[in-house]
């Protein structure tokens, strides 16, 4: 059964495109290649000064909701105006949920991601032939879908992926679950998770992201040579990517006399600390940070490296990983690597057979993991190559991006979980969460 060309699905994204969301991009380009029709809904243009090749290569049409509430204040404000006098009976009680729910939240998220649902509905939604929504990220962008869905009665459905789930307050997030038509997430921990929060039976669905094996293979053995190894790792410089733990046991291999240049890729709010550590324990002769790259300059840093590591952490506000890509773009090339065994990481790696698992936040076990495959570089080739074997079997991104257009093909043809319909009452409930409920971020 092929998708019906009639119908286009409206994928709402917090921000696009992002050079940290590959995934998002791939996901896009092969639902296209399937021969779905998308328009994107972006809530935001995070005007990178990098983008990846791919990005060129999407069809759809890009629509960007304005997301400076006081600089497109009279825009916003016409719009609801507007909805509000043609559809008072769905836009009032909507309104007031998010209006209490920021109140109560000491926080104007709700109320802005209403807002910009009623300025979709209102100014951008009838120039297209959307049916269905699909939202990234459980947060904002399917808050705009769950108020969209409210507004126009035309279901949603949504992938949800780290941060956004651990970070938000249960009672919404079970909401938008219930009232989705699925839920998709990249890792079976979290699918517990949500399952969990929502309850048992609960449309809730593993898809692992996946990579493109045609691209990220491994390269052919470089010559011997009295190089020193090359040490990865590749991610945003925020806490949860543990890289001041990544640091210390690079000094530890360092003082045991090991040999290695490491290149630490990736950019954010914890450069300059990163950068300063770095120094003081020593290793700026052997560890050098690079800038965030797209997918073709990383290439080359994934052909010259002799292992991958990455100190995944969890924080103290419940903010983690699921499966970082980074992880299953190392292993398809063949890498040796080691992690940390927390959220779906150990979905990815099993420790001894196809990589290496520490614990997390502890330098002295990473350092040792990374000791390991410098120091016995038959097992780093063996588990490169069950490493490479996992991929392909597991995180395939063509076979898995199948499984999310079977998702949308039957949503679209089926749409039976209306999210329309009986919002009158829906309030009550989530209102009487009180005041001291956590805050989410949505």
């Amino acid at each position: 059964m092929t998708p019906n060309h009639e119908n286009v699905i409206g994928f709402i994204l917090k921000g696009y495109p992002r050079l940290s969301e590959t995934f998002i991009v791939n996901e896009i380009l092969l639902l296209e290649e399937l021969g779905y029709k998308l328009h994107i809904f972006a809530l935001r243009n995070p005007g990178e000064s990098k983008v990846h090749e791919s990005v060129t290569r999407v069809r759809a049409n890009v629509t960007y909701i304005p997301d400076y509430f006081w600089r497109f204040f009279f825009s916003f404000i016409s719009a609801n105006l507007r909805l509000w006098l043609r559809r008072p009976g769905l836009y009032w009680p909507a309104f007031r949920l998010a209006l209490v729910r920021s109140l109560r939240q000491r926080s104007s998220s709700t109320i802005k991601r209403f807002a910009q649902s009623a300025y979709l509905v209102q100014k951008c939604l009838p120039a297209t032939r959307v049916t269905h929504f699909h939202a990234h990220f459980s947060h904002g962008p399917t808050t705009v879908a769950y108020f969209v869905a409210w507004l126009t009665g035309m279901p949603y459905s949504f992938s949800a992926h780290a941060k956004d789930i651990y970070l938000q307050e249960h009672g919404m997030l079970r909401e938008k679950i219930r009232r989705a038509q699925f839920v998709v997430t990249c890792t079976e921990f979290n699918r517990q998770h949500l399952l969990r929060v929502a309850g048992d039976g609960a449309p809730v669905y593993r898809v692992y992201h996946g990579n493109n094996l045609q691209l990220f293979k491994p390269a052919p053995a470089a010559p011997q040579n009295d190089s020193p190894p090359v040490i990865l790792s590749v991610g945003r410089f925020v806490p949860k990517k543990g890289f001041p733990v990544l640091l210390r046991a690079l000094h530890q291999v360092q003082q045991k006399g090991l040999r290695f240049r490491c290149y630490i890729i990736g950019g954010g709010p914890m450069q300059g600390e990163l950068e300063k550590l770095s120094a003081e324990l020593g290793l700026r002769e052997c560890v050098e940070f690079r800038g965030q790259m797209s997918q073709t300059e990383l290439l080359a840093y994934y052909r010259q490296a002799g292992l991958f590591t990455l100190a995944c952490e969890v924080q103290n506000d419940g903010d983690r990983d699921g499966i970082p890509n980074v992880l299953v773009e190392a292993m398809a090339m063949g890498l040796p690597v080691v992690s940390t065994s927390i959220s779906g990481i150990p979905e990815l790696i099993e420790s001894g057979v196809n990589g290496l698992l520490v614990p997390e936040k502890d330098p002295e076990a990473l350092a040792e993991g990374i000791e390991t495959l410098l120091r016995q570089p038959e097992m780093a080739r063996r588990l490169g190559l069950a490493g490479r074997a996992k991929v392909e079997r597991d995180f395939d991104a063509k076979r898995n991006v199948q499984k999310i257009g079977e998702l949308l093909r039957g949503a679209v043809a089926n749409p039976a979980r209306v999210a329309g319909a009986g919002r009158t009452n829906l309030s009550s409930g989530l209102l009487r969460a009180g005041k001291n409920a956590p805050v989410t971020a949505m």
